[in-house]
């Protein structure tokens, strides 16, 4: 299947792997075993295929780094935990002075699967 995008002024071909969202974000899929496999959501195609080299140079292995910033955004010195739902804005789970801080709240968020009314009862429990 040959996808054309237009991006940066003129038709281009996206590489193997790589898909254009609806909201213009480029992300980098691998079916492996009969299973799709999300590998990142990037918001330029040049970032895409950094990525998309780096994990066929590392023969599809994770990269730890990437792993280790999902659901994080560095913005102006601070952390932002954030958890995008299909095409809508995404939901805004708080603001971190250290990266820490936010990987904790992002942990508790996974482990909650989302859920704010569990993430508040679990934050409850650990102040306790």
């Amino acid at each position: 299947m040959v996808k054309y995008v237009y991006y940066d002024g003129k038709f281009t071909t996206l590489p193997k792997y790589i898909y254009q969202r609806r909201n213009g974000w480029f992300e980098i899929r691998k079916r492996i075993g009969g299973i799709v496999l999300y590998w990142g959501s990037f918001p330029f195609l040049e970032q895409a295929k950094m990525y998309l080299a780096y994990y066929i140079g590392k023969n599809w292995e994770v990269n730890p780094h990437f792993m280790d910033m999902r659901y994080i955004r560095e913005q102006d010195g601070k952390y932002i935990v954030l958890k995008r739902n299909g095409d809508s804005n995404p939901e805004y789970f708080g603001t971190f002075d250290n990266l820490d801080d936010a990987k904790r709240e992002r942990d508790i968020c996974v482990a909650c699967n989302w859920d704010l009314d569990v993430i508040v009862e679990f934050g409850d429990v650990i102040e306790v």
